[in-house]
C-alpha cells in the first residue's frame, strides 16, 4: 500500500513541474500562402531572422517549423 501512495505522490509532483511544457503558445500574426493552387491562412507562432532572411514558426499545415518569409504570399506579423 505505500508503494503505490509513494508512486502516484511522485507521478502528481513530475506532473505538476511539467505543467510549463504543455503550456498553450499564442500566435503572434497570420500569413497567407499558395499551397495546391489555393489560398491558406497559416497562423505564424514566432518572428526571427537569421542571415538577413525572415523566418516565421508557422503552425499547420508547416507542423510548427521554420519556414521563410518568402514562402507566404502576404502577412500581418510586423517583421
Amino acid at each position: 500500500m505505500n508503494k503505490i501512495l509513494g508512486s502516484l505522490l511522485i507521478v502528481c509532483i513530475l506532473s505538476a513541474c511539467s505543467a510549463n511544457i504543455f503550456e498553450k503558445q499564442l500566435p503572434v500574426c497570420e500569413a497567407v500562402t499558395l499551397l495546391g493552387g489555393q489560398e491558406q491562412t497559416v497562423q505564424i507562432y514566432g518572428v526571427r531572422q537569421v542571415a538577413n532572411q525572415v523566418e516565421y514558426k508557422a503552425g499547420y499545415p508547416f507542423s510548427w517549423r521554420w519556414i521563410s518569409k518568402n514562402n507566404f504570399t502576404r502577412s500581418t506579423c510586423s517583421k
